[in-house]
């Protein structure tokens, strides 16, 4: 039987990021697509049905980070999300859990806090049924 690889989108308006991080999780064995607003992040969400998405609160472009957030979990219901922003304000980290976020990671940051945390959330999605 082949495993399936897990699905990770990561969203940040910052193309750098997007490509180091697609880089790292590349080589850990996960599928990922990467998007670099809440729109394109949507679209993708509708389409591939993303196992884990990392996001940043703060999106230069289109809708908010939040607003992001609620329309991947309404895509993608299954879809873990960790927040990744500067953001420590504790009414916003509060709204992200309250949408679904089971991590909130703030920058500075490093790979390992990164790759620990979609671990962690990789091994609790076992044996979850797809929908």
């Amino acid at each position: 039987m082949v495993k399936e690889k897990k699905k990770l989108l990561i969203v940040d308006d910052e193309k750098d990021i997007c490509k180091f991080a697609k880089l790292i999780f590349q080589k850990r064995g996960f599928l990922v697509y990467t998007a670099l607003s809440g729109g394109s992040a949507v679209k993708i969400a509708k389409r591939v049905k993303p196992d884990i998405a990392l996001l940043d609160l703060y999106l230069k472009r289109g809708i908010s980070g939040l607003e992001t957030l609620r329309k991947i979990k309404k895509a993608a219901p299954l879809c873990k999300c960790v927040m990744v922003t500067w953001e420590k304000e504790k009414s916003r980290i509060k709204e992200a859990k309250e949408l679904g976020v089971v991590s909130y990671l703030t920058k500075p940051l490093t790979i390992e806090q990164l790759l620990k945390a979609v671990k962690r959330i990789s091994r609790s999605r076992k044996g979850v049924p797809r929908g």
